[in-house]
């Protein structure tokens, strides 16, 4: 066969048969064609048959759950007639990736992602619900599981179904009330050099406030947990009580200057020694009416139950709650109203009903003590050493 010279054109070649090859290759494929027409009808036939069956069969991977379950080849279309094809027995809501409906490649990879079981509890409703793996607010959203703004999802945090999750929706709302409350008023202390310490007035009483406040209030599945104050309004504002309190620690009487501790406001009441000669009735045990069966003449301190005259070198005796006045204390006691002058005294016995800011005096006589009564608003002053 005779070609063409070869042209250069620039840096490129071209070699190409001569027109008269061409034509008379054409002529021999031309003559072969007649004189063997039935070989010529197979080989077509066959060229054809390996082409379709190229084409139309394909290799497929199944996988389940990430797993490599078989790789086989077939002649179906779709990934759902393979599916019956293999017998491949699946849950309605088992995933298939692609969907069933999709056409096969030559080479295709099916996945199929297996359903399982969840339950979502919604309030006092149970729900169980068979599902692939899948983000949970998805498959609350295809299950008609609507969500509010302030809904949220229990556990904390989690994101996909996974077989045998229990998902809990807790339902949340806010509502807001109002509410008007008292504001506690301050108490001011002010120390009064002219007051005797242990006394105390009051310069103003005190006044509550009043205020509003707006609270929110969260439910949750229509149980409050929750309130919080979110504004407050002060409608009235609270008026502070004002007191003094007595710092003289200095008494004067009988022509002496005294310091004390403080100065108690007491109730006062008598008793007598319980002795024979004191005229005390007994009941019939032969306990004294005003000191019972501890009736010999002598005090809680030991000392000799005598009524004193009220002077410093002579004081009343008195019976105190060593709680409130330690026992041995020195006490000077203002003129009682209706008794008279009572002056100074010492703590040195106590008794069953003598309790808090109470004091009992001790006369000789159980007449005086019928006399004496129950008085009240008695000063009474702790002296310190003198």
């Amino acid at each position: 066969m005779g070609t063409l010279p070869i042209l250069r054109a620039g840096r490129g070649l071209n070699l190409l048969p001569a027109k008269k090859s061409f034509q008379e290759l054409g002529g021999k494929v031309a003559a072969f064609c007649k004189s063997h027409p039935l070989a010529l009808f197979y080989s077509c036939l066959i060229i054809l048959s390996v082409l379709v069956y190229q084409y139309a069969r394909h290799t497929v991977t199944f996988y389940v759950d990430g797993e490599e379950l078989f790789t086989a080849h077939t002649f179906c279309r779709t990934v759902e007639e393979i599916i019956e094809e293999k017998g491949i027995q699946l849950h309605p809501r088992d995933r298939v990736i692609p969907e069933r409906g999709s056409l096969l490649t030559q080479h295709s990879r099916i996945d199929v992602q297996k359903a399982f079981e969840v339950i979502v509890v919604d309030g006092n409703k149970l729900s169980f619900i068979i599902t692939p793996t899948k983000p949970v607010r998805e498959l609350l959203a295809e299950e008609g599981f609507e969500l509010g703004p302030q809904d949220r999802i229990e556990p904390e945090g989690l994101e996909e179904a996974y077989d045998g999750a229990l998902i809990e929706i807790i339902r949340v709302q806010k509502h807001y009330v109002s509410n008007r409350s008292a504001v506690l008023y301050d108490e001011i202390v002010k120390k009064n050099p002219q007051l005797d310490r242990g006394l105390s007035r009051v310069i103003r009483e005190g006044r509550p406030g009043l205020q509003e406040e707006l609270i929110e209030v969260t439910t949750e599945n229509g149980v409050e947990v929750k309130r919080e104050v979110v504004s407050s309004l002060l409608l009235e504002k609270p008026l502070d009580k004002i007191v003094e309190y007595g710092d003289n620690t200095t008494l004067e009487r009988e022509g002496r200057v005294m310091e004390f501790d403080r100065v108690l406001t007491m109730t006062a009441t008598s008793y007598c020694p319980g002795t024979p000669g004191s005229g005390c009735p007994l009941d019939h045990n032969g306990h004294a009416f005003c000191t019972g069966r501890y009736n010999n003449g002598y005090t809680y301190t030991g000392k000799k139950a005598v009524q004193g005259l009220g002077t410093l070198s002579s004081p009343r005796m008195v019976a105190v709650d060593p709680r409130v006045i330690p026992l041995g204390s020195l006490l000077y006691i203002e003129p009682i109203p209706g008794i008279g002058k009572i002056g100074f005294a010492r703590a040195e016995d106590i008794g069953g009903a003598i309790k808090g800011n109470r004091i009992d005096l001790l006369y000789d006589y159980h007449s005086d003590v019928a006399k004496f009564g129950l008085k009240r608003g008695v000063k009474v002053y702790i002296l310190k050493k003198i």
